[in-house]
């Protein structure tokens, strides 16, 4: 993820940018899942990043530092300590979204709960992007109203 830190206004803001890129990676894999509707044995696939994001948000507002304690690691060599359950939250998972009835051929897309997911996901990649808009506008409005000062 690259963002421009010149126009960094808050600590939110490269979340925000993380968070669009984590909602434009999922659109991605919805629609593929659409496409594979009738492609055999296909499973659908998904990703999980609101509590990557949720844990990143604590860290930046909060100031809350891990809980976790970090595995020293003197040499490059060395396994880098991570257990498979914490690894769940420190980066978004993909995975994939079973709990339907396969059909005949083995596949387990289910286009309703597809194309309602894609539509959640819309709508939330449209706040993001809106909430940012107004975020820079009060950041604007803001500098251009002290420059008359």
């Amino acid at each position: 993820m690259k963002v421009n830190m010149m126009f960094e206004t808050s600590k939110a803001h490269p979340l925000v940018y993380e968070a669009l890129d984590y909602r434009s990676l999922r659109q991605d894999m919805i629609a593929s899942n659409i496409a594979n509707v009738d492609t055999p044995y296909y499973r659908p696939r998904d990703i999980d990043f609101e509590h990557y994001l949720a844990r990143e948000s604590a860290r930046i507002f909060d100031n809350q530092a891990s809980l976790q304690l970090e595995m020293a690691q003197t040499s490059r060599n060395h396994l880098s300590g991570l257990i498979e359950n914490n690894q769940e939250d420190s980066m978004p998972t993909n995975f994939f979204r079973d709990g339907h009835l396969a059909r005949n051929d083995g596949n387990s897309v289910d286009l309703d709960v597809e194309t309602s997911e894609m539509g959640k996901n819309s709508i939330m990649y449209q706040a993001l992007t809106t909430a940012l808009k107004k975020h820079k506008g009060i950041f604007a409005y803001a500098v251009d109203s002290g420059k008359n000062l």
